[in-house]
């Protein structure tokens, strides 16, 4: 054991001082209120930190909200083009090479 730890468990001071040290009503009500006072104040921190976090996020969520109507807004145009019937009609024509069929090619059946 080096001189300091003797030093240290020889004294009185770990046998007997703290067991005797006594604390008023008033310094007991102080330490009270300032542990409140400190533990109220790291709330407030926690509380204010959780909000700009949440705000962040909100932010965010908003923008992404407008950038996903603004791309359905695209998606409903281009829908709408692409339905067109001549559109429709060029494309067959185009990609399936599929013709309009002449009078003579057309067959009429009438179901009795």
């Amino acid at each position: 054991m080096n001189a300091a730890a003797k030093a240290l468990h020889e004294s009185d001071f770990f046998h007997g001082h703290l067991s005797q040290i006594r604390f008023s009503f008033s310094q007991c009500l102080q330490f009270m209120l300032f542990a409140l006072v400190l533990a109220s104040a790291l709330t407030v921190v926690y509380c204010t930190n959780q909000y700009r976090i949440n705000l962040s996020q909100l932010e965010h969520l908003k923008a992404e909200s407008s950038h996903l109507e603004l791309q359905w807004g695209q998606l409903l145009l281009e829908q709408a083009s692409l339905s067109a019937p001549s559109m429709i009609e060029v494309q067959a024509e185009e990609e399936l090479k599929m013709t309009m069929p002449s009078s003579k090619q057309t067959v009429i059946v009438h179901l009795k």
